[in-house]
């Protein structure tokens, strides 16, 4: 059985529990201390926070990204090859 040495172990616990044989023990002697208890709830709150983060670019930065390219134009020349006109 694991004993939780370090917060990083506790972490551990909490993101693959789900894959441990011996969750419900784990749990048990988790509740059994009220520190442990706290710092795990903490974690718990904490993975379900990071869940609903939404990791991206804004919609500011997708616009200007769209406009930017809405406005360049490249176009070939026979003489010089590609050029690119940025319209303003």
């Amino acid at each position: 059985m694991q004993h939780f040495n370090t917060l990083n172990d506790l972490i551990l616990f909490a993101y693959s529990e789900s894959n441990m044989p011996n969750a419900d023990a784990y749990h048990s002697m988790i509740g059994a201390n009220g520190n442990l208890s706290r710092e795990y709830n903490s974690i718990l709150r904490l993975k379900s926070y990071f869940k609903k983060l939404k990791v991206g670019p804004s919609e500011f930065v997708i616009n200007n990204i769209l406009n930017y390219s809405k406005a360049l134009s490249v176009t070939r020349l026979r003489n010089a090859g590609n050029i690119s006109l940025l319209m303003n």
